[in-house]
Order: C-alpha cells, then structure tokens, then sequence
C-alpha cells in the first residue's frame, strides 16, 4: 500500500520538527495541550533521488468518526511514499531565487486528520521546489495528536467532541478552535523564521532519531517572501483566517473550505488582499457552504475590488475526502463499498496538484520563474475543473 510518485522532477526528502517547550502550559481545546508547540513534518526538494518512506495519510470531514480515522496510529509505520530522509536541499539553478532560497508553503490539516493526511500533495508541491511545513494542530481538531511535555514525556492530544455528534458541537467552540490554530501557523512561521537564522539549538527539537530535522538544514535557505498557507476543509478556514490577521503570508490556497467557524470579523477582513484559490470538489458544495463563500467572495470584492486576484475552481466528479491521501490509499475498498467518486483518484489527486502549482507560479513567485517551479500543463485538466463566477459587490457612485 502506498502513494504514486510525485508530479514533479525533483526528489523528495522529509524531516520532523517540534518545538521543545519549557514549562507545561496548557491551551488544547479544554486545557488539553498548548498552542506554542507542535509538530511539523518539513517536505523538502531535495537534491538526491526519492526513495520510500513510512508515512499515513488520511482524513475527512464527517458528521461521524471513519473506520479509516481509528486505524491511523497503527497504519502509519507501515504506509510508504516516495519521500527520503533529510537528503540534501535543492539549490535552485535560478537567479530570480536570490541565495538559493526557497519559497514556503505552510500546510494545515482538516478535521479528524492530522500532519501526514495530506502528504500526496505536500509531495507535488515540494517536487517542483518549494518547502512545504505541514502542521500538526493541537486544538483537538486531528484524529490524534502528540508532542512532548516539558519533562520531555510523550503525551497524546484526542480529537475533542469526539463523544457528541458532529452536528451538536457549538459552533462557538469550533470558532475557538480556528482562533489557535490560526495563532499555531503564526507560531509555526516565528520558528521557521528562527531556523532560518540559526537561533534555535538542536536541543530544541523535541523530536529524536532518524527523521529529527537538523536546525542546521534549513538555516538561510528560505525566502519568506514568498511565503503562502494552503489548507483543507478546516484548515482551509484556518488559511483563510490566518490571511486575515498576519501579512506575512503573500498567497493563500484554501481547498474546500469549512466556513462555518469562520467569524464575522474575518469575513469583514476578507482575507486580506492576497491572492487566493478556492479549489472545490464537486459533492462537497451544498448551499449553506455556497451562501457562506459567497459572503466571503462579495466582502473580498467590496473591500479590494479588482486589487484581489480571487480563483474559483471546482473539480467534477469528487468528494470531499478526494483532497486527501485517503481514496489513494483505499480505492478498491471505497469502490466496493460504493463511495467511490466518479473521477479516478490518481487523476483526482493529479488534477488538484496541477492547479494548485499553476496558481503558486503565477501568483506566489516572481514573474519570470522558470525550473524548478514549471509546471506540466495537461489540456484534459480542463475538461474537469469548472470556473466559478466570482460575485462583484454593487457600487453605487454619486457624483
């Protein structure tokens, strides 16, 4: 069981990160952890050639817990991709990359999934060059989730709510969730920030072993100019929300976003006046989630008008777990038990990378880039992906 082989030219390479904290302060959900420290998976361009690496990847937004979302833990040593261990950094052979620097995209997860949920994308992106940090969120929101005490101990966040009914958690307490994870990925960009100037020691990294991130690697090799969020039903809120409030990021991909937590201040916000894509699948697309991203869309326009590249995409054919590395994973069982979406995963996952990529080389990077960051264009994309309308606020101009 494993994922196909990246889109792009360049070998994978991973290595994990977490932040060692220093006192036990607790903020998880209801005092179940603490927002200032999880883990990160670094999906790096490497230099060398893939080869396999243990990872799991699964995840859905459900009103019910999935069979597939219990069995994680105990999948996860054994699931490979074509991802090695801290191989050399890719040195881009570009000038418009100063230094050798490298863009940055920080991933965040969806509901009952986790850090490696999404690790088929990840790898696409990183293929063609980029680093991709893919976040652990300790809000409750993941399946499950771990990180190491200030003594040093292992300990286990649980999915919070997970004993009510999807539909019975108030939204208010959703909404607190999405407020720490946005302040998780802002955390998250201070270290990758200290990493990269060498103000972290490896005594930091709470995480030993094999795939522990060197703080060496990464050190003056990331360009934070180029630095863009992208995210999943939850954690494509999360990306939405972050823009909002931090400017550091310049690029914004939210993939079927779950805009119920999303608070009335953010939408007033807007998202700042980043460039963003909202990349839809079909099935995932009823008409509270289409009142509510239109809100968005028409306070985005009113707010930035034509300032704003605004993208709108759905993908034909598609449910909302085919975001993820889950129908990859488990195509055949999804097919006899008559889940399966129209599409073909392969060509799903295919599909989704390709625009994702696209939108990353004309609105992320400077005009111009060339390899690393080329994408593959494939006609037939477009005979899947259908362009939504973006809806213009009504001015009125008195003269």
């Amino acid at each position: 069981m494993g994922l196909p082989k990246p889109l792009g030219s360049y070998g994978v390479s991973f290595a994990e990160f977490e932040l060692r904290r220093r006192s036990e302060k607790t903020r998880i959900g209801e005092s179940r952890g603490t927002a200032r420290s999880g883990a990160v998976a670094e999906t790096l361009p490497s230099a060398e050639g893939a080869v396999d690496a243990s990872f799991l990847s699964h995840g859905v937004e459900e009103d019910v817990v999935d069979f597939g979302d219990l069995l994680y833990p105990f999948f996860y040593p054994f699931l490979q991709t074509q991802a090695s261990v801290k191989q050399p950094l890719l040195v881009p052979e570009c000038s418009l990359i100063k230094e050798g620097r490298l863009p940055v995209v920080i991933f965040s997860h969806g509901m009952w999934a986790c850090r490696t949920t999404y690790t088929a994308t990840c790898i696409d992106i990183a293929s063609h060059g980029y680093i991709v940090v893919a976040v652990e969120h300790l809000d409750g929101s993941a399946v499950i989730a771990q990180y190491h005490d200030h003594q040093g101990k292992r300990r286990w966040v649980e999915h919070a709510f997970s004993d009510v009914d999807f539909n019975e958690v108030p939204m208010s307490d959703r909404s607190r969730q999405l407020r720490q994870r946005v302040e998780e990925i802002q955390k998250t960009v201070e270290v990758l920030q200290a990493l990269d100037q060498g103000l972290l020691s490896q005594k930091s990294n709470a995480i030993k072993g094999r795939t522990s991130l060197d703080v060496k690697f990464l050190q003056g090799r990331m360009n934070f100019d180029y630095l863009a969020i992208h995210g999943h039903s939850f954690g494509a809120a999360t990306a939405i929300s972050v823009c909002c409030v931090d400017e550091r990021f310049k690029c914004c991909i939210a993939e079927d976003v779950w805009w119920a937590p999303v608070e009335k201040a953010d939408y007033e916000r807007a998202a700042s006046n980043v460039p963003v894509l909202l990349l839809n699948t079909e099935h995932f697309n009823g008409k509270e989630l289409q009142n509510s991203r239109n809100k968005f869309l028409r306070a985005r326009a009113q707010l930035h008008g034509e300032s704003a590249t605004t993208e709108l995409l759905t993908m034909k054919g598609t449910s909302h777990e085919d975001q993820s590395d889950f129908p990859l994973l488990f195509a055949k069982a999804l097919k006899r038990a008559g889940k399966a979406s129209k599409l073909d995963v392969r060509n799903a996952k295919d599909i989704n990378s390709r625009a994702c990529l696209d939108f990353y080389l004309r609105n992320l990077l400077p005009p111009g880039t060339g390899a690393p960051y080329l994408v593959d264009v494939v006609k037939e994309d477009g005979e899947h992906l259908e362009v939504g309308k973006i809806p213009h606020s009504k001015l009125s101009t008195v003269v």
